[in-house]
């Protein structure tokens, strides 16, 4: 670890030195980059939700949050060519401190054209129009509304080419498949369905696939995009009726901006989506997810999902601002009910906050939050499965 954090400091000092050794000799160029990001506040659980189920829960947390990081940006002297690399940061509760890869990719520019490969999110379930949702990532898993009505594509090894001319573009990305979750990560393939063995082959014999657009007209901002992708199972060790299981996501997102107003919004249809389009997942816990549901004779029965926010921005001065959002899941599956016994074919989620972010200086700023969710109604007996608020105060040291 030593080692590790000697190499940053290398890279950072040499960050520093570069337009020096410049003047002789024109190179890479490198910024480095960070966010520090503290959260401070009390986390309430339901009953539902606490491990003896007998009554509320609410703890005071301090903690770094998930999402801060450290990054360095490389770019060539005739900048056609450079590089990304973002390690997170993070630390809570029995000292538990983590260091994690958020972003390593290469990009080429050519033109209105640019090819990246390499750790990257992409333009589906892009970061452009995301909710200012964040309280609460390492404390709960929450962030963005992220699976309670936002879909975030993760990220994961790909290859993307992209164009952009004036007001619109498009990218294609050819992505890591299975990249969220596996079936075995989902209990089986889904909550309730017949267990699917560890020592079982799942591959897939195509890269998952992403199209992506966008389009601007002048303070509208919209994102049309589709992604696919389709794994196999082995059939032979596992009885498997079905063997192939496909997931796609389509997703409909706006930002518009008129003076100090901003609306963001989007709509998303998908099936078996999770396995792919998933984001941040720790935050679902144990609730059901659209993933395919395995029947006892060996057949798939896909998982269903619609689902959206809308998040409104206003900034009541040029320090502060004020914004709130919901967002709501909705699944269906017909095995669940039919096939299982549950009481229930259809769940629903959803979630809402309301914050106050507020700059002091160019590089500090705070972000008072308050957020809540719903876990909904059980579909094995239809039992409310409880829910959580989170109320605090994130300091934000961005540089």
């Amino acid at each position: 670890m030593k080692k590790f954090f000697a190499i940053l400091a290398a890279v950072a000092v040499l960050g520093l030195a570069l337009p020096v050794l410049a003047a002789d000799a024109p190179g890479t160029n490198v910024v480095v980059g960070g966010r520090i990001l503290t959260d401070l506040g009390w986390h309430k659980s339901s009953k539902e939700l606490t491990s003896n189920g007998k009554e509320d829960v609410t703890t005071a947390f301090v903690s770094l949050a998930g999402h801060s990081y450290l990054n360095a940006k490389f770019t060539s002297a005739d900048k056609s060519t450079g590089g990304f690399i973002e390690l997170g940061l993070g630390s809570k509760l029995g000292n538990a401190e983590t260091v994690s890869l958020r972003y390593a990719y290469g990009w080429w520019k050519v033109g209105n054209c640019r090819l990246v490969a390499g750790h990257d999110d992409g333009w589906l379930g892009t970061l452009k129009h995301a909710p200012k949702q964040y309280f609460g990532l390492t404390e709960s898993g929450k962030l963005l509304l992220s699976n309670w009505g936002y879909i975030y594509s993760g990220r994961h090894p790909q290859a993307r080419f992209e164009w952009m001319k004036d007001n619109m573009g498009f990218a294609v990305s050819l992505v890591q498949p299975l990249a969220e979750l596996t079936p075995q990560q989902t209990g089986g393939l889904a909550t309730g369905s017949t267990a699917l063995p560890g020592t079982v082959d799942i591959y897939a014999n195509l890269p998952r696939i992403d199209l992506a657009t966008q389009f601007t007209f002048g303070g509208l901002w919209v994102g049309p995009s589709f992604g696919w992708a389709q794994f196999k199972i082995e059939k032979g060790a596992n009885t498997m009726k079905d063997d192939t299981i496909t997931s796609w996501v389509a997703i409909l997102p706006a930002k518009f901006t008129v003076g100090p107003f901003t609306a963001k919004a989007e709509i998303h249809w998908g099936q078996n989506n999770e396995y792919e389009w998933n984001g941040v997942n720790s935050g679902l816990k144990n609730l059901p997810r659209s993933v395919a549901f395995r029947k006892a004779d060996g057949s798939i029965e896909d998982t269903r999902n619609v689902g959206g926010f809308l998040a409104l921005e206003y900034k009541l001065t040029s320090a502060l601002e004020v914004t709130a959002g919901y967002g709501i899941e909705k699944l269906q599956n017909d095995a669940w009910k039919k096939d299982q016994g549950f009481q229930n074919d259809e769940y629903t989620r959803q979630g809402m906050f309301v914050a106050f972010p507020y700059t002091i200086t160019k590089n500090f700023s705070i972000h008072p939050e308050f957020n809540y969710f719903n876990y909904g109604d059980a579909v094995t007996n239809n039992a409310d499965q409880g829910n959580e608020w989170m109320l605090g105060l994130q300091f934000r040291f961005v540089f």
